[in-house]
């Protein structure tokens, strides 16, 4: 039998897994979803800031978390994962005259290593919310300076507003 309204199973942008639910609420928290994702790629673009960042920032909120306090702790995971990306470029920069191509294994394996380190961290302790903030600056492709990644950290920072908005508007229009 088909789960009423007030037993179905709740929807977010952070489940994984099918969730059973009725047509009318799958539909309308596509449509909200997409709708707050279109605002805020909108306002990402108004304001000249990276869409991919804004999309990994979404994602790094959304990729776990059991609370508001996690998701945002992926937030600055993220923010993390940038500032690192800075230093290790400036670190195979220093380190390419004199080690050629090898500069940059050698640059990764220590970035990598750091990272999986801090997954012993409380609440700061997931590593993929570090690797997207790594994958941004580096997909981003710009100088690793302060600029850059306050830039890209605002970004995904807009974008994880936007999945903390979507997920706000799609519990209360579930709530109702």
């Amino acid at each position: 039998a088909a789960p009423t309204n007030h037993q179905e199973t709740p929807v977010s942008i952070t489940a994984t897994g099918p969730a059973r639910t009725t047509a009318i609420p799958f539909h309308a928290i596509t449509l909200i979803v997409a709708g707050v994702a279109a605002v805020v790629t909108f306002g990402t673009g108004w304001a000249m800031l990276s869409a991919p960042a804004m999309f990994l920032g979404w994602i790094a909120y959304g990729v776990t978390g059991d609370t508001v306090r996690h998701r945002y702790a992926n937030l600055a995971s993220y923010v993390i994962g940038l500032v690192f990306a800075a230093a290790t470029t400036l670190v195979i920069n220093r380190l390419q005259p004199s080690l050629g191509l090898a500069a940059t294994g050698i640059a990764i394996f220590g970035l990598v290593a750091i990272v999986m380190c801090l997954r012993a961290l409380p609440l700061f302790n997931y590593p993929p919310a570090y690797f997207l903030g790594i994958t941004s600056f580096f997909y981003a492709g710009h100088a690793p300076t302060v600029a850059t990644v306050i830039a890209l950290a605002t970004a995904g920072a807009v974008g994880a507003s936007g999945a903390a908005l979507a997920d706000y508007c799609q519990s209360r229009f579930l709530a109702r």
